[in-house]
């Protein structure tokens, strides 16, 4: 018949197995935000695409707002903004909730995550992938995206959903260098890394 453990041996073990979990389990943790974090702004960005492009086909095209439908003087850019989400965006989203502070206005996602706009030479789109959790900062749980029309002038692509990225942005190096000093340029460091946060990425997530 042989031995079984000691009471000492079991407690070794089970301070080796505590050891080891403590060490494991916020690396495992950190990993399932970033996949977590990495699916929501690809499909925020996917459903963007797909809400422009359906509203095209219905002869709601995003450009022709942004380039004429914007531009009542009488109106405040707050009034704006909500015709355009009205109008031309709501219609082609599943969502639950909506409401405007000031000049932003907020659209709430059954998946959890909510997003805001508001317009300035562009149309900006500002999604937060873990709703109303903290932090709250750009780069590390805000992402943000842009339509610009053809009247924006040459520092953005007009005419589609974007990132954040300045035309000058043309590699990896100088989308990791932006990321780094300005929050809201990570955006196109992800859609440059296929929606992937990478070892180097510059914030926790």
């Amino acid at each position: 018949m042989k031995d079984g453990f000691t009471l000492s041996e079991v407690l070794i073990a089970l301070v080796v197995i505590g050891v080891i979990a403590a060490i494991t389990l916020p690396v495992i943790m950190a990993n399932y935000r970033r996949e977590e974090a990495s699916a929501r702004v690809k499909k925020f960005y996917s459903m963007l695409c797909n809400a422009s492009t359906r509203a095209k086909a219905d002869g709601n095209d995003w450009g022709y707002w942004a380039e004429t439908g914007n531009n009542e003087s009488e109106i405040s850019s707050a009034e704006t903004v909500k015709i355009f989400a009205d109008e031309y965006l709501l219609p082609y989203l599943v969502y639950y909730k909506t409401e405007q502070s000031g000049r932003y206005y907020y659209i709430y996602l059954n998946d959890g995550t909510y997003f805001y706009i508001f317009k300035g030479t562009c149309i900006d789109f500002n999604v937060d992938v873990n709703g109303k959790k903290k932090p709250d900062k750009e780069g590390r749980d805000i992402f943000k995206f842009l339509y610009c029309p053809d009247s924006a002038g040459s520092s953005y692509k007009t005419g589609q959903i974007i990132p954040m990225q300045p035309k000058s942005i043309t590699t990896r190096e100088q989308a990791l260098s932006m990321c780094k000093s300005t929050g809201g340029y990570c955006s196109t460091l992800l859609f440059m890394d296929g929606w992937q946060f990478k070892e180097d990425y510059p914030y926790s997530i």
